[in-house]
């Protein structure tokens, strides 16, 4: 993890990393897509290998269903600790927190994040979620928002060998970040992470627009939601619904026919004789002379 020591130096230093965006491959041979398959705010349970049609660059793939609970998760929390975020505010994303923990399962991994203008890796990944809790307890909040390098740095730490969701909280503008927004959603679409944002701002508001936009677009891309959290009662309920999804998720695993093994790989992944809403991410990437996830 060379790369990822000098990434964390960099971001420490102030200095935008100077080499590319890093490419996230994978350990075996098979690749693995996360579905998620609503009716309303309602999970769809009891579906089968058969209920879903995925093609891989347009070409059609004979996915099986292994099991959610053979495939525990690495989740980082990624909170916004700046200024405007100190108070009541700070009280309810704690709330938000244990939520999300007490979602989570007994072989599941955590970790936290929090982010001001400095990025600090309070909690590193641990399945002992009462060290993530104790940790994000004693979290203050003052100063500046740089959610991109905050996003970049969970995106670039993330365990390659084990599926990753990360679940950023931001309450406004990114008006700190070395990085641009443009930059962190590349490396976002060439990750194996899935990526839910909770927000207090919208899209379409005036406040944290752009951040919002873009954040919004990473999440989406990645198979996630952008949450948006107008009171306290809705953040702990957003973050309590991320982590419940993920034990009601649906792993598609294939080995991909058919198709270039380098480079990007369009996906798509329809219901077939089921009504739903499926979310599951748009694509992935594979580097020259990697192997596939």
């Amino acid at each position: 993890m060379a790369w990822a020591a000098a990434l964390w130096l960099a971001l420490a230093a102030g200095q935008a990393p100077a080499a590319p965006p890093p490419v996230f491959a994978s350990s075996v041979e098979y690749v693995y897509v996360d579905v998620f398959v609503t009716q309303g705010d309602r999970s769809v349970p009891g579906l089968h290998a058969a209920d879903f049609e995925l093609k891989d660059s347009g070409v059609l793939q004979s996915p099986e269903l292994v099991s959610a609970e053979s495939r525990p998760v690495q989740a980082a929390l990624v909170f916004d600790t700046s200024g405007s975020v100190a108070g009541a505010r700070l009280a309810a994303l704690r709330s938000a927190g244990g939520a999300f923990l007490d979602g989570l399962g007994v072989k599941d991994e955590a970790s936290l994040f929090a982010f001001s203008e400095e990025i600090s890796w309070r909690a590193r990944p641990t399945a002992d979620k009462e060290v993530v809790r104790a940790s994000l307890a004693t979290a203050g909040a003052a100063g500046a928002t740089s959610a991109y390098d905050a996003l970049y740095a969970a995106l670039a730490l993330a365990d390659p060998e084990m599926p990753s969701l990360i679940a950023l909280f931001t309450d406004g503008e990114d008006n700190m970040s070395i990085l641009s927004g443009d930059e962190v959603r590349k490396v976002a679409e060439r990750s194996n992470s899935l990526v839910h944002v909770v927000s207090t701002a919208s899209p379409s508001s005036s406040s944290g627009r752009n951040t919002a936009r873009v954040l919004r677009e990473i999440a989406e891309h990645s198979g996630g939601r952008f949450w948006i959290a107008g009171t306290s009662k809705d953040l702990r309920a957003a973050f309590g619904a991320i982590a419940a999804s993920i034990g009601e998720r649906y792993v598609l695993r294939y080995q991909a026919q058919g198709v270039k093994r380098a480079g990007w790989h369009p996906l798509a992944v329809k219901l077939r004789r089921v009504k739903g809403t499926i979310r599951a991410r748009r694509g992935y990437w594979v580097g020259a002379g990697a192997e596939l996830k």
